[in-house]
């Protein structure tokens, strides 16, 4: 009788171990995603500080340097309003993934678990 708990806490383990292994490649593909819409933001504000500098240097009036500015701010919110919706466009498209591995979790847990017996 004591093999048998030791059998089924070979085969949770098991079953455990399957399943974190299954959500770290879930979380490993989003965070991916995610940490390259970052970079990609990133190098917006790069790119948009530069053009700011180049502006600084070859603007002569301050209406023109004011209406730059004002256009390379719309640029850089439009960039980052892009990235958000990206973002969220990964976050729900991950939301299957996840929902599947729930799932998947739920029922080995409940297959793997023991059954109730009279002891």
């Amino acid at each position: 009788m004591g093999n048998n708990y030791f059998e089924q806490f070979n085969i949770f383990g098991k079953t455990t171990t399957e399943s974190a292994k299954a959500l770290e490649t879930i979380n490993a593909k989003v965070f991916a995603q995610l940490n390259q819409k970052n970079m990609e933001l990133f190098n917006s504000g790069v790119a948009i500080n530069n053009k700011f500098v180049s502006l600084l240097g070859n603007t002569k009036d301050v209406q023109t340097l004011a209406t730059e500015q004002t256009q390379l701010a719309s640029e850089y919110t439009g960039n980052v309003i892009e990235m958000i919706r990206d973002a969220t466009d990964i976050l729900a498209g991950s939301l299957d993934d996840y929902q599947a591995w729930l799932k998947g979790s739920l029922e080995s847990a409940t297959t793997s678990a023991p059954s109730k017996t009279a002891a």
